[in-house]
C-alpha cells in the first residue's frame, strides 16, 4: 500500500491532495479492521468446532457486567469486558466518519444501513472463517453488531453535527462581509 501511495503521489501530485489523503487513510482503517477482526489468518487451516460460536441475545454483554460484578466486583474481567465492549462501540465510529466524507451518504439511514451491512458482514465473516477454521477465537456476536452500528451511527452524526457548524460559521462571516461592503 506505501508503494502505490508514493506512486500516486508522484504521478498526481497535488491534484485532489486531500481527498486522496482522506481514501487513503481510509484504506489503511479497513485494512486495520480485517486484521482486529480477523486475529490474524491461520493457515493451513485448523478446524476445532469448540470454537465455533454465536450470541444471538441482544444486549448480553450487560448481563454479562453485572454476573461479572456481583461475582468478583471491579476485576480485571469485569473491566476486560467493558473494554471489549468499548473497543467494538469505537471500531466503525471512523466508517460513519468516512461515509459522507468518501461516498457522499448525507442521509442518516443510508449510512445507517451501511454501517450495519459492514458489520453483518464482519461478523459473518468471522462464523465462516471460524468455522472452516481458517481463524480462532471469534464468534458471530449479536452485540458487537449493535455497538458497531451505534458507534458508526455516533461517527456519522459527528461529521454531520462539524459541518452544519462549520457551514453556520461561514454564513456568519459571508453575512458579516456582506453588511460591511453596504
Amino acid at each position: 500500500m506505501i508503494l502505490y501511495v508514493l506512486i500516486d503521489f508522484i504521478r498526481n501530485k497535488t491534484n485532489n491532495i486531500i481527498r486522496r489523503v482522506i481514501f487513503y487513510s481510509f484504506i489503511f482503517y479497513l485494512l486495520i479492521v480485517v486484521q482486529v477482526t480477523t486475529g490474524g489468518i491461520i493457515f493451513p487451516p485448523q478446524y476445532d468446532s469448540a470454537s465455533v460460536l454465536m450470541q444471538l441475545i441482544p444486549f448480553y454483554f450487560i448481563s454479562d457486567w453485572i454476573n461479572i460484578y456481583s461475582n468478583n466486583g471491579f476485576d480485571w474481567f469485569f473491566w476486560n469486558s467493558v473494554k471489549l465492549s468499548f473497543y467494538n462501540f469505537i471500531m466503525l465510529t471512523p466508517l460513519g466518519v468516512y461515509l459522507p466524507l468518501l461516498f457522499k451518504l448525507k442521509r442518516i439511514s443510508k449510512s445507517i444501513l451501511a454501517v450495519f451491512i459492514v458489520s453483518l458482514i464482519i461478523e459473518s465473516s468471522q462464523l465462516i472463517l471460524g468455522y472452516i477454521g481458517f481463524i480462532r477465537g471469534r464468534e458471530f456476536d449479536i452485540d458487537d453488531l449493535i455497538l458497531n452500528t451505534l458507534g458508526g451511527t455516533i461517527g456519522y452524526l459527528f461529521i454531520a453535527l462539524s459541518s452544519r457548524f462549520i457551514q453556520s460559521l461561514q454564513n456568519r462571516h459571508n453575512g458579516k462581509e456582506m453588511n460591511s461592503l453596504n
